[in-house]
């Protein structure tokens, strides 16, 4: 490669692994959005990783989200997935701490911080 040449972008670094589904209540459609079929979409976050999993028939939804950064970052879910405003979203493992803002929830993950959460229809 010549040094004018622009670099390769790097490789996007994503340390979200699935989350323990021992002892979850309805671990099966959790699951589902885990299997080969599953629809798997990276967001646009900022400097937030996060990641949509859902199942084949997209009626159920799992959200990763991790904070790489050194300070608290503060994540409107009506903002980062309008199509999923209108639903509940449950706790299904990590960190982290919510607040009620003008137009739905809004998830603070600390420094180093991830979270799953799952909703469905």
């Amino acid at each position: 490669m010549s040094p004018l040449a622009p670099a390769p972008a790097p490789a996007p670094t994503f340390r979200l692994e699935a989350p323990d589904l021992t002892g979850c209540l309805d671990s099966a459609h959790l699951a589902a959005a885990f299997a080969q079929d599953a629809v798997v979409r990276l967001l646009d976050a900022g400097d937030v990783e996060a990641v949509l999993r859902e199942n084949c028939d997209r009626s159920r939804a799992v959200l990763g989200l991790h904070n790489p950064s050194a300070s608290e970052v503060h994540i409107h879910l009506p903002a980062l997935l309008p199509e999923h405003a209108a639903r509940a979203w449950h706790f299904v493992s990590g960190a982290m701490h919510t607040s009620d803002a003008a137009g739905g929830l809004t998830v603070h993950l600390a420094p180093s911080a991830h979270v799953w959460l799952t909703t469905a229809l």
